[in-house]
């Protein structure tokens, strides 16, 4: 078998926090770290202090996902830079061996910096922007729906919705193959639930 060798891609200077502290959609941490981040084919490598934490582009699981507002100021306050990049990857528990964690890292600069970043990153990781936004709603719907409640009604009523936008939720969970027409997990539904809670 022959290792890939790993090329240099992009260097660029950012803000980041590697492992964010995140519930739900508010971020908990303020340790912005101001650094050199490379790109490689294989990694993210972020300087932190004297050394390198570096993020594998095959853990990553979701690239780009909407920061809020309370993220977006709170980024703008520590680092000047309002455009966030949220990447959502995963990595090995420090607790339980040989299980994984989901993790989160937040990348600020100006905004062509984090396009570009966000536009090279997506496909190089598999997830195009479309297969992997998932909006509250549909995060809401997917975990109703595993809970076994299928009544449009009820679910409509539970997240607070009109039936359109549980309509297009419901369109958009079964175009990304998360659940059947009769509203029941996929496989990968299953696999996204358990990533989001």
């Amino acid at each position: 078998m022959i290792m890939a060798q790993e090329q240099g891609i992009a260097k660029v200077d950012l803000h980041y926090i590697t492992n964010a502290v995140m519930m739900g959609n508010s971020l908990y941490s303020n340790n912005w770290e101001k650094g050199v981040m490379y790109l490689t084919n294989i990694n993210l490598w972020f300087s932190v202090g004297n050394g390198w934490e570096t993020i594998p582009l095959k853990n990553i699981t979701m690239i780009g996902r909407e920061p809020t507002s309370s993220i977006k100021t709170k980024a703008q306050r520590a680092t000047g830079a309002s455009d966030v990049l949220i990447i959502d990857y995963v990595k090995e528990s420090h607790l339980v061996e040989g299980t994984n964690v989901s993790s989160t890292a937040l990348l600020a600069g100006n905004e062509s910096i984090i396009n570009t970043l966000k536009n090279y990153l997506q496909p190089m990781c598999g997830s195009s922007q479309k297969s992997q936004s998932l909006s509250d709603i549909d995060k809401k719907l997917l975990y109703l729906l595993y809970t076994g409640v299928t009544d449009f009604q009820k679910l409509g009523f539970l997240i607070g919705v009109d039936a359109d936008t549980l309509t297009n939720s419901f369109k958009n969970l079964k175009d990304q193959q998360l659940c059947d027409n009769g509203g029941a997990l996929t496989n990968t539904g299953l696999k996204k639930l358990q990533e989001i809670m």
